[in-house]
């Protein structure tokens, strides 16, 4: 019986805390309405907002450099020819989904609206999807683990998912090489 009770006490506390961490990484609710006029590559993309260009770095995720080096470590090892060729492909995703559409924008408030190079930090939506997101399930993005944002522990869950599932640049066997 006390073991009974002992699990039924940890699944409460459990429960409150998993709450609290929700409500800590919850996706934004409010958006701004905006116009994609050009993808710079698979997470930096510029829109038309309110009669101004703005360059957005999508927020929580890092996509492979298509055409310069990419720092290996951050990838699990994968090679530099690899994640280049998969940094094309993210290119091509994210223009392919967002190029020349009207998408809503939140922010994030842990990273807050601007990084240190002055660009909008947001989440990218179409249709309630969150792009950010889409591009770590499909193997296109990993997690931007340098900083924690609002939907870190989800982001974080569909990198696992990917690289549990080879999908996308996450489908390399080393013994290839």
């Amino acid at each position: 019986m006390k073991q009974v009770y002992t699990i039924f006490l940890i699944l409460i506390i459990s429960t409150c805390c998993i709450d609290n961490i929700k409500q800590i990484y919850s996706p934004p609710i409010e958006s701004e309405s905006a116009l994609v006029i050009k993808v710079i590559d698979g997470d930096t993309i510029d829109i038309l907002k309110s009669g101004k260009t703005e360059r957005v770095r999508l927020v929580g995720i890092d996509t492979p450099e298509p055409y310069s080096k990419n720092n290996e470590k951050k990838w699990n090892g994968l090679p530099d020819s690899h994640l280049r060729r998969w940094g094309v492909n993210a290119f091509n995703y994210t223009h392919e989904r967002v190029y020349r559409k009207e998408v809503n924008i939140s922010y994030d408030a842990i990273q807050g609206q601007k990084d240190e190079f002055g660009r909008t930090l947001a989440y990218i939506y179409i249709n309630d999807k969150n792009i950010n997101l889409e591009l770590v399930q499909n193997g296109y993005a990993r997690v931007y683990t340098e900083k924690k944002s609002d939907l870190y522990l989800k982001l974080i869950e569909a990198e696992t998912k990917a690289k549990i599932n080879k999908v996308g640049l996450w489908n390399y066997s080393f013994q290839d090489n």
